[in-house]
């Protein structure tokens, strides 16, 4: 045996240089949420660094971090949400469980627990304000969704949430929110968007005060507001509608951040929207037409036609990764939620390759929690990897190359996918 030693000594020491050549220092991970606790992964060798089990105790506490359900065979876990909050924690949602669990990323051991409402869902990480929102739909049905606030979220105290302001007095209504998320371009975020159920408006709030502050009426426009997404350069929302009684697509509704006035559609482009981390471009899932629109964005907030790429993959989630042949542009990659295909957009020149062999998803309804049942994962703004999983295992994909790197397996309904840059 102790002639081993040297050897993994070798191939440890190897494996830490590759990490610095290629920008990944040992802080630089995916962290996986799936049936059997969560796994820690380094991309560059593909190797699992840490695997937390269910039956794994709280640090210094007696919880477990996923504990047997009663009538279950298996101890498993259940996970629909997870964000990272500056690279020192992962707060992951357990909606059968009514909490969120809090994974301390130096230890990398899971530290404590969050009572929420029922059922939470959906996270999203407020970098601003450094509060974790987080959406709860009060059962299976959606009955009765809350929307709560989980304050400080970075700091190394106890933590527990505090509810919204209602908007109407209605807490039942809330369908979905929308926070535009911070980066290089974007340091301050102050407002947010509530959507309602059936409702055509958007709720404005303050994301410091999390109080209502203004109704945004769509009514002229017949627009139930489906998703949202945002670009700085013009200040502009892009609104996806949902289809209209007859099952007839609307356009998506352009609306101007400043004066929350809608200035008109996009033209004909209807469907999921997706902006890249620079605002230059806007691209569109519109998944029943089996199309992807991208459109340019100009630094004077001009919207540009469309040119439309054809695909029968089903998308389900959009991923931006930086161009390595040409400086300051982006490609788009796209999961695909029936197929075992992926898709790569050069954004600038429009040329599309697919990444093929990724095995089958999870399908559709197997994935409860929202419409991505396979997500699409960056390592960050200067990344070259992504995360995407099929229904019993892990991919991971070499943005730099337009390649496969690697498959991790046995790791059963891992969708959902936290990256941890080095702070």
């Amino acid at each position: 045996m102790s002639e081993c030693v040297p050897v993994t000594l070798k191939v440890t020491a190897i494996a830490n240089i590759l990490w610095r050549e290629e920008g990944l220092g040992i802080g630089n991970m995916f962290y996986v949420f799936y049936e059997d606790g969560v796994k820690v992964i380094q991309p560059v060798a593909c190797e699992i660094q840490r695997h937390i089990k269910p039956s794994e105790k709280l640090l210094g506490r007696q919880e477990e971090v996923c504990p047997r359900q009663e009538g279950e065979e298996q101890q498993k876990c259940v996970w629909s949400s997870a964000v990272n909050v500056k690279d020192k924690f992962i707060y992951a949602t357990q909606p059968l469980l009514n909490r969120v669990l809090i994974v301390d990323i130096q230890s990398q051991k899971a530290v404590q627990t969050v009572a929420t409402d029922a059922v939470p869902v959906k996270l999203h990480y407020d970098k601003s304000h450094d509060q974790v929102w987080v959406l709860s739909w009060g059962d299976l049905q959606k009955s009765s969704p809350t929307l709560q606030v989980i304050g400080q979220a970075s700091a190394s105290s106890s933590h527990h949430t505090v509810h919204t302001q209602p908007v109407g007095q209605h807490f039942d209504r809330v369908e979905d929110f929308f926070i535009p998320p911070a980066s290089l371009l974007i340091s301050h975020v102050r407002f947010g968007i509530i959507m309602h159920k059936q409702e055509p408006a958007l709720h404005k709030i303050d994301l410091e005060s999390t109080s209502y502050v203004k109704n945004i009426s769509l009514w002229e426009h017949r627009c139930v507001p489906r998703a949202l997404a945002y670009t700085h350069l013009g200040g502009y929302y892009f609104v996806s509608c949902q289809d209209d009684s007859t099952g007839a697509r609307r356009p998506q509704l352009v609306l101007d951040s400043v004066t929350d006035s809608v200035i008109g559609t996009n033209g004909d482009v209807s469907g999921t929207p997706y902006v890249s981390p620079d605002g230059r471009h806007l691209v569109t899932v519109d998944d029943r037409d089996g199309l992807m629109r991208v459109q340019q964005v100009s630094w004077r907030g001009e919207i540009g036609q469309p040119f439309d790429i054809h695909t029968n993959l089903h998308l389900s989630d959009l991923a931006f990764l930086p161009s390595f042949t040409e400086g300051g542009q982006y490609n788009v990659f796209g999961s695909s939620g029936r197929q075992t295909d992926a898709l790569v957009v050069e954004l600038r020149s429009g040329r599309v390759k697919m990444i093929k062999s990724l095995k089958e998803p999870a399908a559709a309804e197997q994935w409860r929690w929202g419409r991505q049942n396979r997500v699409m994962v960056s390592s960050g703004l200067f990344g070259q990897y992504l995360m995407s999983p099929a229904q019993q295992s892990l991919f991971i994909l070499d943005g730099r190359l337009d390649k496969l790197n690697c498959e991790i397996t046995d790791v059963p309904r891992g969708n959902t996918v936290v990256w941890v840059g080095e702070p």
